[in-house]
């Protein structure tokens, strides 16, 4: 079996992603620091104990963030949040970009489409337009900003970049997710929810550059894309807007929203020829511990199946959307997998919302 010619059904066009540039912001944070500066500031919640025990188990290390823990844990307005999310956004996408398409060998003005993703902000036009300019594209591009995914939607910007390049095969795509939790984070909210986000979301910027995969292709070949959403499951991963900005809850039922799901994974890599079993790796997105091993039980996939996501979860956290692109970015680094060996996608938000990819790893030649 071939990367290139899978025992897939029904696709045209196999897509193949780049390897992804992956930018952090400059304040870097040890778990250790975020579990003394909330104590002291949830000193008099009562469950507060509890609260760091549940942030220490998150098996997270270090984080970036776009601003020191002082100014994070401040009071501050939604309109200062906002603000400093459309300046930094664009700051760190457009890096992210530049990087992406310097490692494709691709200039911005042959970039014919613009998938971009992102749910920790508003702006409007979308940051988008200012990363699209910013990095020199041209005006006749077509860009897609997506909001209102969460976790989910890096994956949902590859699929975004799979299904454009099935109706136009010789374009060239660029995907740019940038998140910046850390802005959401409210100074009077204390639940054991809360102390969860508190204790695993970080911030950061990636994008990859999409095109036709050909044998000369490093990295992962996309066959086909699958989202799907559970029913009567909205409020299992869910957020609010206050005069304070975006609120953010954890809702534990979410490690036991998984399981429910596997038979669809099982049921979309069957369509491909593929079984659990079959694959040589794994691309999960970094909900947290729970999360991670719900995928690797649910799918039977042996230890250390997913360490490239734990790995990420330990050294920058949940990234949100852009959490599939650094784990992905990790497979191309780190003993990468074997040529033509299965493999998989995967990401849940809101909704709740589990995306999909599935394809084959080649060891080409190089871009």
């Amino acid at each position: 079996m071939s990367a290139t010619h899978p025992p897939a059904r029904g696709t045209s066009t196999h897509v193949a992603i780049t390897r992804p540039a992956v930018v952090v912001p400059e304040h870097v944070v040890t778990q250790d620091e975020i579990v003394t500066a909330l104590g002291e500031l949830f000193a008099d919640v009562p469950h507060v104990e509890r609260g760091l025990s549940l942030i220490r188990s998150t098996t997270v290390e270090t984080r970036r963030l776009v601003a020191g823990l002082e100014e994070i844990f401040s009071e501050r307005s939604f309109g200062v949040r906002n603000a400093s999310y459309a300046e930094e956004v664009v700051r760190l996408g457009s890096e992210a970009a530049r990087r992406a398409l310097d490692a494709a060998g691709v200039a911005a003005a042959e970039v014919d489409h613009l998938v971009f993703v992102s749910c920790t902000g508003y702006a409007l036009p979308g940051p988008d337009a200012y990363i699209a300019q910013e990095i020199g594209c041209r005006p006749t591009m077509r860009r897609t900003p997506i909001q209102q995914l969460g976790c989910a939607a890096g994956v949902s910007a590859m699929a975004e970049a799979f299904n454009f390049l099935q109706a136009y095969p010789d374009a060239t795509v660029l995907a740019v997710a940038a998140e910046l939790s850390s802005l959401s984070f409210q100074p009077d909210e204390s639940t054991l929810s809360d102390f969860i986000s508190n204790g695993i979301f970080g911030d950061g910027a990636a994008a990859a550059v999409f095109r036709r995969a050909d044998a000369a292709s490093t990295g992962f070949h996309m066959w086909g894309v699958r989202q799907h959403l559970l029913p009567a499951s909205q409020s299992v991963i869910a957020g609010q807007t206050t005069e304070r900005g975006f609120h953010f809850k954890t809702d534990p039922r979410v490690r036991n929203t998984v399981p429910k799901v596997i038979p669809e994974i099982e049921s979309f890599l069957a369509e491909f020829g593929t079984k659990p079993g079959d694959l040589g790796f794994c691309v999960s997105h970094t909900g947290g511990p729970l999360i991670m091993d719900g995928v690797e039980k649910g799918l039977s996939l042996p230890d250390g199946a997913l360490r490239h996501s734990r790995e990420s979860m330990a050294r920058i956290g949940n990234t949100s959307s852009v959490s599939v692109f650094d784990v992905l970015r990790r497979h191309h680094d780190d003993g990468s997998p074997e040529h033509a060996s299965p493999g998989l996608v995967v990401a849940f938000g809101p909704g709740f919302t589990t995306e999909m990819v599935v394809g084959a790893w080649n060891e080409g030649t190089g871009v």
